[in-house]
Formats: structure tokens, sequence, C-alpha cells
């Protein structure tokens, strides 16, 4: 057996492997085919220059939940290998925005972190994968705002030791009304805020705070729910309870979706490994969550633009310009400052409705005929109809209309 550097750095290990595996350790590392750097440079993941940490396989975005999670960057972030929320979510926009990236995988490695803008970023996933799917991968552990993230992918694919859950919220509070009071430390509490304070000595107190840290579990285990589609009390009952689970503990107990590596999971969805068995369960999710932002998104722009119009409609500006306002309202995307910049550009004199002889008697409006004799105007009574006041007021309008939404 050739003697290889690989070689001897394997024989200077102790290895907790069978003979057989020992065996085939040996046998690789004796190889004597050189790798070059570049091969080397090719299989790492890239990073993406104009991204915080996103990295890149392919058509794969690649974002790392390693260590403690904090909502912004800080020293910890920066030096001690733990990871921020906006940080995270600045990379999952670039991503999502990439046309080159098919896929995005969030890898996890974190014991959890601040509640302070976890459900931000967890709602940012769970609208992103009806973008492009997106894999969370647990090859260490996602406990607490970790799971709380990794929750809402489109799929959770975890190593047999990964270690899943910690579903709940903790908070450590020090009681210094002893120490106040030898120190002669007095506060005072404005009247109008009896509650502002609260006394961890007494039972009420201790009440408030339990209260706090329940509500702020019922968002974690209702997100959770809303991610992993089941009910709420089955995240009570069945992921842990605050406990966590580990590898094919965590699949049987739907906290996770299979088995699997994380190479394995690039691979596949950049299409080079075969398909996870679970794919088209997983291409039915994907379907059903486009119809549900889909939806959401139909909802929210038929509300926005009620919002618009009736905005429009109450401006002061429009009282007398009736007929203006209702026709930007109605016919333009144009918002209600614009129309209310509009509206008050109006003249004085301008107004909606036509005096009362003519609003009786309408009179005519003939187009001149370029074949009448010296340009005489002629009028036809069974097709010449006259303009109402708000179909003038609307033919108007339409020059100014088109200036302002050339000028949007």
């Amino acid at each position: 057996m050739p003697e290889t550097r690989a070689l001897q750095a394997a024989l200077a290990e102790p290895w907790a492997i069978t003979a057989e595996g020992l065996e085939l350790v040996l046998s690789v590392a004796a190889r004597e085919h050189n790798v070059s750097i570049e091969a080397l440079e090719a299989y790492r993941s890239k990073h993406v220059p104009t991204a915080e940490r996103l990295q890149e396989r392919g058509t794969v975005a690649i974002i790392e939940a390693r260590g403690p999670l904090f909502r912004r960057a800080n020293i910890f972030t920066s030096i001690s290998g733990a990871t921020s929320y906006d940080i995270m979510a600045r990379d999952l926009q670039a991503a999502l925005d990439n046309p080159s990236y098919r896929s995005i995988v969030l890898n996890f490695d974190t014991p959890g972190g601040e509640v302070t803008g976890v459900d931000e970023l967890a709602k940012a996933i769970r609208a992103g994968k009806a973008i492009k799917p997106i894999v969370a991968y647990v090859g260490g552990s996602a406990a607490s705002a970790g799971y709380w993230l990794a929750s809402q992918a489109t799929e959770i694919v975890i190593a047999d030791t990964a270690i899943l859950g910690s579903i709940g919220v903790r908070a450590a509070f020090q009681d210094t009304s002893k120490k106040d009071a030898e120190a002669g430390r007095r506060e005072f509490i404005s009247s109008q805020s009896p509650s502002k304070r609260t006394d961890l000595s007494s039972d009420e107190g201790r009440a408030r705070i339990q209260n706090t840290i329940d509500a702020l579990a019922d968002v974690f285990i209702a997100t959770v729910a809303q991610g992993r589609r089941v009910k709420p009390d089955d995240v009570i009952a069945k992921f842990g309870g605050g406990d966590v689970l580990i590898g094919s503990a965590a699949v049987a107990a739907g906290m996770a979706d299979r088995i699997g590596t994380f190479e394995a999971v690039v691979a596949q969805l950049a299409g080079r490994g075969p398909t996870p068995p679970n794919s088209k369960r997983i291409a039915k999710m994907n379907n059903e969550e486009i119809d549900a932002a889909r939806k959401e998104g139909e909802k929210i722009g038929a509300t926005a633009e009620r919002t618009r119009i009736q905005a429009i409609l109450n401006l002061p500006e429009a009282k007398g310009r009736e007929a203006s306002a209702m026709h930007l309202a109605f016919t333009t995307d144009l918002s209600a400052d614009v129309v209310k910049g509009a509206l008050a550009g109006l003249s004085a004199s301008t107004t909606e409705q036509a005096p009362e002889s003519e609003q009786k008697q309408p009179q005519p409006t003939g187009q001149r005929s370029s074949e009448a004799p010296s340009g005489l105007v002629t009028f036809d009574p069974k097709t010449d109809q006259p303009q109402t006041p708000v179909e003038k007021t609307k033919a108007s309008w339409g020059k100014v209309t088109d200036k302002l939404n050339a000028s949007m």
C-alpha cells in the first residue's frame, strides 16, 4: 500500500469504527490520485459578494444559522460564531431575488437565541417558500428559536444525530428590591400606569411575568403548527413539550420530514442526486402554499384598493369636485396624496355641476366637418349626443391623468 500523506494522517489517528470501515478508509487514503486546487475550489461553497454570509453551490443558495441567534449583528456574531436574524433576512432576500438560484438551503446548528426578531424572520421564510423551495437541514441542532425558523421551511431534513425541539420561552429576572431598599433607592411610577413596574416578590407580579412568557410561547407554538401543518395541541403533545427529540424520533413525531445528509440535499436540489422519497408531497405543499399566498395577496390588494378609493373620496379637496375625485379614484391608480394635489390645483371657479338651465336644456356638441362648406359645424341628432357634466369632467381630466401617470 503506497504511503500517501492522507494515509499517514489516517494511521496516526485513533478511530471509533469497525474493522471493515477502517480498511475502507485506509484504502481510500492510499489512493495516489492527486486533487487539484481548482477542483477543491469548485467543490467548496462560494461566497456571494453581494450578500453578507450567503454561499452558493451552483443553483443552490446556502444560508448558515450557527451558534446563538441574535436580532442584530454584534461582537458575538462577528467573532464568536453567532448568527444575526437581520443578516439571515438580507441573505434570504438576496437569494430569493437572484434568478440563478433555484432553491435555498438553511443549514442549522444552533441552540436558539433571542425571541425579538425571530418571528419576523420566520414569516419571511414562510413567504419565501412560495417563491422557491427552502429546505432546512439540521446536522447538529435546531433548538428553540432555531426550530422556530426551521419549522417554516418547505422541508426539514435532519441527520441521524440531529437535535430538534426545545419549543418554549424562558426568561430570567433579578429581584433587586432588597438591594434597592438597602441602598435607599426609591422608584416612582406614574399614577396612570400602576402595572408598569412588576413586583417579583408578590404572587401577582410573578403571575404577570408568567402570562407574558406564556403569550410569547403561544406565538411560538402557533408558528410551528402553521409551518408543520398540524394543530397547536399536537405541537404541545407530540413535539417534546419543551424537551428535544433526536433523529428518527423527531421524524416520527412529525417535527422533521426525513433523515438525510447535507451533501445529498444539495445534490438533490441541484438535480444531481436521486429524487427524495417525499418529493411529490413537497411539490404538493408548494402548490398549496402558492395558492394560499396568491389568495392572501389578492385579499391584501383588494383591501388596499378600497382604502385608497375611500381616502380619495373623503379628501376635503374632493368637496365640490366629486366627479373629478370619482374619476381619479376609479380609473387611475394614483395615491390619495397625488390626487389631493391635483384637486387642489383646480381653479376656484371650477365646478362639478352645470347650471340648472344647462342641465335642463343640454346643447349639442356637434363636430366640425371637413366636408362642410366654410367649415360649418354639423350636428346629427341621431348620432351626436350631448355630454353630461360628469362626462365633460372625465374628458377634461383624461389628458391630466395621462400626464400624472407618465410622471409616476
